[in-house]
């Protein structure tokens, strides 16, 4: 009989900076872009085989590592003072050197058992809280950390950080510098600290309110969740069905959403018993900073990351290659008119529109976001680049989430939808021609 997974609970403890945070540098005010954002901690955890592959005691070296990503976090959040402090209203971080959550733990089963069946109600125990996104904001830290210490010498790290202060871009960005500055390699981790107050000014309104798009991710509704692996000769092909006519050299990103997308519609009509499909939207989230001109440096700190809509009407006949028009169609008017649609006025209607789609209850509300070419798998502590990178939880139903694969050619994507929508979803035989349901992450 499989052994039940524990986890043990060794210690909590607060990381503070390893140098005090400068006068000028205590107060970190918010962009328009971060006070719109809802609370929500996004949740990365980052597998590796082992810190030490000797034979010592493996309690010793679980130690002694801990005590090394301890004290290498302390001196990376001198660089990121806003991460070690906490929020004051919706206007502001006071960077107080409060710290982040630290917890280590042991774990009583092997690494590989976890790699070889993924599951994400396993994988929720390995970050510091498995209800990441319902921090209360006045108390929460930023940053919060957990080192999981597998009884064969595995680890995995599990990171929350607050998407009030990072998107995925500064999430990794940080894990990287964090790695670098762990494994003493000498190699400074490049990061900009960028003035968002000049370019999206915040808003007064917003200081003492919550944001708009808190009713978004409050809309959590109970779902199954899946995940599919999509290698490089099965996107190459799926690629090649998605090509011609109007589409030429889709993207991989663009091929795998569109494949997913039309399966889930096709998986709600067949659910509800309809002979049609209904009315459906998929907000995207975009990486703004190669779309502002000028360019944003590629490491630039903090959320530079927004969202559009593709529409798709009842009467379309979803085909793969409508809907990779569709999503070039959106992207292309979000890259022509970006600045303008991130104006106080310009969200204002954006959150009102998608509030109304969910209040509607007739449009299905479809949201993705990819973390793909972002460097997650590079982040080495002095122990190797990760075996294996996933997020800790899905924030909502109908959320699809990409990330590449180890090799960086494959995409792996996660699901979530109803329970009887997803029965439908894993039986699609398009689907199955190009994806592999949850094989093993090793």
């Amino acid at each position: 009989m499989d052994k039940e997974i524990k986890v043990e609970v060794i210690g909590k403890e607060p990381v503070k900076p390893s140098t005090p945070t400068p006068n000028h540098l205590r107060s970190y005010k918010f962009s328009l872009l971060d006070q719109i954002l809802p609370v929500y901690h996004n949740p990365v955890v980052l597998f590796f085989s082992s810190s030490n592959p000797s034979t010592d005691d493996p309690h010793t070296i679980a130690s002694q590592t801990s005590q090394l990503l301890r004290k290498s976090l302390s001196k990376t959040l001198t660089k990121f003072p806003q991460i070690a402090g906490r929020i004051r209203e919706n206007s502001s971080v006071e960077c107080n050197d409060e710290g982040a959550d630290f917890i280590e733990t042991r774990i009583n089963i092997p690494l590989s058992k976890i790699l070889k069946k993924p599951d994400l109600e396993t994988i929720k125990l390995l970050i510091p809280k498995s209800n990441a996104t319902k921090y209360e904001v006045a108390t929460a830290c930023m940053l919060a950390v957990q080192a999981n210490f597998f009884e064969c010498g595995g680890i995995a790290i599990g990171v929350c950080l607050s998407h009030k202060l990072a998107d995925a871009s500064t999430i990794s960005t940080f894990i990287n510098s964090w790695a670098e500055t762990t494994s003493e390699s000498g190699n400074e981790f490049e990061i900009s600290q960028l003035d968002a107050l000049s370019l999206f000014p915040p808003h007064d309104s917003l200081a003492s309110r919550p944001s708009p798009y808190e009713a978004v991710i409050e809309v959590i509704e109970e779902s199954a969740v899946t995940r599919l692996v999509f290698n490089a000769s099965r996107i190459a092909a799926l690629k090649s069905k998605v090509a011609g006519g109007i589409v030429k050299n889709p993207t991989r990103v663009e091929a795998v959403i569109a494949l997913i997308l039309k399966c889930a519609m096709e998986a709600k009509r067949s659910s509800s018993g309809r002979d049609h499909h209904c009315p459906s939207v998929m907000y995207e989230a975009v990486n703004i900073r190669k779309r502002l001109v000028p360019n944003l440096p590629e490491k630039s700190i903090g959320n530079l990351v927004w969202n559009y809509a593709v529409k798709i009407e009842p009467e379309n006949e979803i085909e793969l290659q409508g809907l990779v028009s569709l999503h070039r169609k959106a992207i292309g008017e979000f890259t022509e008119s970006c600045e303008e649609r991130l104006t106080w006025e310009a969200i204002c209607r954006h959150s009102s529109e998608m509030n109304d789609f969910i209040k509607s209850g007739d449009i299905e509300i479809y949201m993705s976001s990819s973390w793909c070419r972002f460097p997650f798998y590079e982040a080495n502590f002095g122990w190797g680049e990760p075996l294996w990178v996933c997020l800790g939880s899905m924030p909502t139903k109908n959320f699809v989430f990409l990330i590449d694969t180890k090799d960086g050619d494959g995409i792996e994507a996660w699901l979530a939808l109803s329970a009887e929508e997803m029965t439908f979803f894993e039986r699609n035989q398009e689907l199955l021609a190009f994806a592999s349901l949850n094989p093993s992450a090793i």
